[in-house]
This record gives structure tokens, C-alpha cells and sequence, in this order.
């Protein structure tokens, strides 16, 4: 085999450098942030359990120092999802002994 003048190429095994992690949870809280929030008032254990699970995302994300805005934005909307979800419930209660 001729190398036409130039030294062969190196034998690496596969070697790939490491990387860190993306924004999966960051991302995760966000997305039921806004799901939470959508459906709070309409669908309200959708928006308290879309709300709670956005908020743990959103707390651990946090932690392990993931991007700053979008985390505080999932956890907000976890909130407001959360508040929407109780409000719903409320008023479906109030709706419900009315009639």
C-alpha cells in the first residue's frame, strides 16, 4: 500500500472526548411549565400534576447548574400551573354546588 509521500494516519480506537450533558430537565420543566399552565384552569389535575413534575425537573435542574433562564422560567410556569390547577378546582366545586 503506498502512502504517496505522506505518513499513514493515525489508529485512534474510537476515542470520542466526553461531553457534558444537554438541557434535558431544563427543558423538561419548561415544557410542563407551559403545559401545566395551559390547562390549569380547563384540565386541573392535568395542570397540578404537569405543574409538580415541572417544578421537581425545574428544582433538580437547578442544581445541577443547567442553564439559568430557561430553569427559572420552568419552575415559574410549574408554579402558575400549579396555582391555575387549585383554582380550577375551586371553581368546578363552586360550579358543581350551585347547580
Amino acid at each position: 500500500m503506498s502512502t504517496n509521500g505522506y505518513p499513514p494516519a493515525p489508529n485512534n480506537n474510537g476515542a470520542v472526548p466526553a461531553t457534558r450533558g444537554g438541557n434535558g430537565l431544563a427543558v423538561g420543566s419548561l415544557v410542563l411549565g407551559i403545559i401545566g399552565t395551559a390547562l390549569g384552569l380547563f384540565i386541573a389535575i392535568i395542570g397540578i400534576i404537569a405543574g409538580v413534575v415541572g417544578l421537581v425537573l425545574g428544582i433538580l435542574a437547578r442544581r445541577r447548574g443547567m442553564s439559568r433562564g430557561m430553569v427559572l422560567a420552568g419552575i415559574i410556569l410549574s408554579v402558575i400551573g400549579i396555582v391555575l390547577g387549585i383554582i380550577g378546582y375551586i371553581a368546578t366545586a363552586v360550579l358543581l354546588t350551585q347547580s
